[in-house]
C-alpha cells in the first residue's frame, strides 16, 4: 500500500504557497536523491519532505493552538522561539490527517533542531531542507559537496553553521541542535579535512 498516492500529494501541497511550494518540492527532489544515494527508504523520504513544512506559514497563536490540540508541550527555547515549532506540529498534522507512519513523522518532527540519535530518515529529511535546490545562501554549496560522500560529515557541517548563525544573531540555541552536534563530534566525524581533500584534487 502506498504511503502517498498521487491524490494525496496534490491536496498536500495545495495547502501550501509561493516560496514554501517551492521549497518543499526542493525538498522532496533533494531527499529523494539522498535517499537513492545512502540507501534510504525513498517512499518515506518523499513523504516526509513534502509534508515537513506544512505549517511552517502558521501564525504563533495557530502553532501553539495545535500545541495545545495535540498535547505538544513545548519547552523554554520553542516558546521563545516559536517558529521552530512547525517540526512538531507539522509532525502532528501528518500522522493524525495523513496517516503518516512513525518514522516518518519523527524525520519532520526534528527536521529544524536535529537530534541526538538521529536515523537516516531523519538525516535525509534534515539535510535536503538545508540543500535543496532553491536555497541560495553563503556555505550551500559546500553542504552540498560534503552530501555527495557521507551524510554525516555534511550533517555536522549543517549544524555548525546553524550554530554559529545561532550565536551571531545571539538567538537561543534548543538543546536537540547542541545534542545533534556534539553526537556527531563525539563519533570523530569532520568535515573540513574533507573539503580540504577536495580542494587539493580540483
Amino acid at each position: 500500500m502506498m504511503l502517498c498516492n498521487e491524490e494525496m500529494r496534490e491536496e498536500i501541497l495545495s495547502r501550501l504557497h509561493g516560496y514554501r511550494y517551492e521549497h518543499t518540492l526542493g525538498c522532496e527532489r533533494a531527499a529523494v536523491c539522498l535517499a537513492q544515494r545512502f540507501g534510504g527508504d525513498v517512499e518515506k523520504a518523499a513523504f516526509a519532505a513534502i509534508l515537513h513544512d506544512i505549517t511552517k506559514q502558521f501564525s504563533k497563536e495557530e502553532q501553539l493552538n495545535l500545541c495545545e490540540k495535540y498535547d505538544i508541550i513545548p519547552c523554554n527555547v520553542e516558546i521563545s522561539e516559536w517558529k521552530m515549532l512547525h517540526g512538531k506540529t507539522a509532525a502532528a498534522i501528518a500522522r493524525k490527517e495523513y496517516g503518516a507512519p512513525q518514522d516518518v513523522c519523527d524525520a519532520i518532527a526534528c527536521h529544524t533542531t536535529g537530534k541526538a540519535r538521529m536515523t537516516l530518515l531523519d538525516k535525509i529529511i534534515y539535510l535536503a531542507d538545508y540543500i535543496e535546490d532553491t536555497r541560495d545562501f553563503p556555505g550551500v554549496e559546500i553542504a552540498r559537496v560534503l552530501a555527495e560522500d557521507d551524510i554525516d560529515r555534511a550533517l555536522l557541517y549543517c549544524f555548525d553553521q546553524t550554530l554559529t548563525d545561532l550565536i551571531e544573531r545571539a538567538k537561543l540555541i534548543h538543546s536537540d541542535t547542541i545534542a545533534a552536534y556534539n553526537a556527531l563530534a563525539a563519533k570523530g566525524v569532520r568535515w573540513r579535512d574533507a573539503m580540504k581533500l577536495e580542494a587539493r584534487n580540483v
